[in-house]
């Protein structure tokens, strides 16, 4: 579930960077609402400034939420978008260019840029 949090997370705060929002604002929206989480208060922040020093790295989470697909398909239950979130930060786990991996799981937002064609994302 975490993962898939960060996920939605940086692709929300992506499409704020690219509409031109300020994503700091973003970040304090979100944490007077009724969806704020201490992971999106203590992660945003870090995340805009683009410092993925690891607390969870990448490719850990990646492997937990593997496990759980592989899980919830075995069980046969409907895991559709939990199962888009692990395509995600498999993806951005083993983008050689990026090198994210052994950063923060919050990394991930790096890899919704590279793929994201918005100017923001293109010039960031």
């Amino acid at each position: 579930l975490m993962g898939t949090m960060m996920a939605a997370y940086g692709e929300g705060l992506c499409l704020a960077e690219n509409v031109g929002l300020d994503p700091s604002k973003i970040v304090e929206v979100i944490q007077q609402g009724a969806i704020q989480s201490p992971m999106y208060g203590m992660k945003g922040p870090k995340m805009i400034a683009k410092d993925h020093a690891p607390n969870f790295p990448l490719k850990h989470a990646h492997k937990d939420m593997k496990l759980a697909s592989d899980m919830a398909k075995a069980a046969g239950v409907e895991y559709s978008v939990m199962d888009k979130a692990e395509e995600l930060l498999r993806s951005a786990n083993e983008d050689d260019d990026l090198k994210l991996k052994d950063e923060d799981f919050s990394a991930v937002f790096e890899k919704i840029h590279k793929d994201s064609t918005g100017d923001f994302s293109k010039n960031r």
